[in-house]
């Protein structure tokens, strides 16, 4: 009897530990990335998009965010478009994504070729601390700046020629490591010299359209 006592309970030990084995492998595994995309195409035409708040930086200015129709954005039928023409220089209309702030990860989009400037927010703790990411549309030149203090400092800029309608701009922040990319191809990287948590968006200096907002992070970073 005290031989099978013994292997009952070794039995239940050897289940026990292989349970705490199961555990530990599993909380130690790392989090899935999460992922928040914007197609535009279940908004309502004419009308703002949801799930954006909008706001203009740097110098006073009107904006206008409209859902329109198009025959071939990247996500048919629908691109979301800042349409107000007449803007001061130096204002940033900007369409921020409510409900998720982060400080590592990576947000994209797709900018139609055009004649404005266009791009991305990300890391806003308040309308005067940033960085942006603002693409000439008709030249193809890229500025990616820190703005802190509502005081803009240039990181890092080149150069891409939209050959096609549609081209996709993605910036990966991962703590000082910032890495801007057109399509699948890396442009620079850069250094942000005050990394910290906020919001993303799109941002806008003139006319522009966009569709495919794109955030990928890790859940610990929001």
């Amino acid at each position: 009897m005290p031989g099978v006592f013994a292997a009952v309970n070794l039995s239940k030990l050897s289940r026990r530990f292989g349970f705490l084995l199961a555990l530990s492998a599993l909380l130690a595994r790392p989090l899935a990335a999460e992922t928040v995309r914007n197609h535009f195409d279940s908004d309502s035409l004419a009308r703002t998009p949801g799930f954006f708040d909008f706001a203009v930086l740097g110098a006073p200015g009107k904006a206008r965010w409209l859902i329109l129709s198009d025959p071939n954005p990247p996500s048919a039928p629908f691109k979301l478009s800042q349409v107000e023409k007449d803007r001061p220089a130096g204002s940033i209309a900007a369409a921020v994504r409510r409900n998720y702030a982060f400080q590592d990860g990576t947000v994209s989009t797709f900018i139609e070729r055009g004649s404005g400037q266009a791009g991305l927010i990300l890391r806003m703790a308040d309308d005067k601390d940033y960085l942006i990411l603002l693409v000439d549309t008709a030249s193809g030149e890229i500025v990616l700046s820190s703005v802190r203090g509502g005081k803009a400092v240039e990181l890092g800029r080149s150069s891409a020629p939209l050959a096609r309608s549609w081209e996709k701009y993605s910036v990966a922040a991962f703590g000082s490591k910032l890495s801007v990319s057109f399509g699948d191809t890396r442009l620079f990287e850069a250094t942000d010299p005050g990394p910290r948590s906020g919001r993303t968006g799109l941002a806008a200096a003139g006319e522009a359209s966009f569709d495919e907002f794109i955030l990928e992070f890790e859940p610990s970073s929001k």
